[in-house]
């Protein structure tokens, strides 16, 4: 069976060939932001809230696809953009903080996920680690630091709800699993809560395909802290876009040089 054609059960995109390097914001709206930052740009898919453009960035192709809410939509987008040619994936989100020193605006690059993933769990137990691919997390560290952002790397928690961690917004005493654990996760070092991070993960590595994730605090749940207007999500689009050029650059300094991956700051020096 042709896999191209079944891949496009759900993204519907128009063509058998895409860019192999891919950012994953959730929100179909910030695909339109991060194609601001890009040239060319072609709209290939719009389908049931996953919509998709190419374009490019210093002359390098990028996908463009949004994920959805949660781990089950976001499974859906990886493994189809895998099965049409995608082996990178940048994920470029928003969070909850949860550590006391995340403020609404900081960006969050995630280096692993506590897992509480439904749908990761089908794939493979809850002892099978979620982490980032070690480049891609260095590319995107790179791209910080020359930004000079504020930004934090470590842990996230990384769960298929929005509400059990905020029960009091259904009822005073609605039941909730996980809202008792946040402090002991928050004293572990969970630095954020997002909802696709762990799918991504798990998946990426079950392909074989490198991830990463880049997200924006969008308020700080254990201070109870959310801003009436949303942080921007430009500082974390443009270091994500950032991070896939110093990637794809690092990668071919590397097959020059016969290597299979020239660490980063050797790789600058040319």
């Amino acid at each position: 069976m042709n896999n191209s054609k079944k891949a496009k059960n759900h993204l519907q995109i128009s063509s058998d060939s895409i860019p192999e390097i891919a950012l994953l914001p959730g929100d179909p709206a910030r695909v339109y932001e991060i194609a601001e930052c890009l040239s060319n740009v072609e709209e290939i898919g719009n389908n049931r809230d996953y919509i998709t453009v190419t374009g490019t960035y210093k002359g390098l192709p990028l996908t463009v696809c949004s994920s959805g809410i949660g781990g089950p939509s976001t499974e859906i987008a990886v493994v189809e953009l895998n099965r049409l040619g995608v082996k990178t994936i940048i994920r470029v989100g928003t969070s909850g903080g949860l550590a006391d020193d995340v403020k609404p605006g900081d960006l969050i690059v995630l280096s692993s996920c506590i897992r509480y993933s439904g749908t990761a769990n089908l794939f493979i137990p809850e002892n099978f680690p979620a982490v980032a691919d070690y480049r891609l997390l260095t590319a995107l560290i790179s791209a910080c630091e020359e930004a000079g952002v504020d930004y934090h790397v470590g842990i996230g928690l990384s769960l298929d709800s929005f509400y059990a961690t905020k029960p009091d917004l259904l009822r005073e005493d609605f039941p909730s699993s996980i809202y008792g654990k946040l402090e002991e996760w928050i004293a572990a070092g969970a630095l954020q809560l997002d909802m696709e991070a762990a799918t991504l993960y798990v998946l990426s590595s079950l392909l074989k395909i490198n991830a990463a994730a880049i997200c924006t605090a969008g308020s700080n749940i254990s201070r109870g802290e959310r801003p009436e207007t949303p942080p921007s999500n430009k500082n974390a689009i443009r270091a994500a876009c950032e991070a896939a050029y110093k990637f794809n650059n690092w990668k071919k300094i590397s097959v020059k040089r016969g290597r299979n991956f020239t660490l980063p700051p050797i790789a600058e020096r040319g």
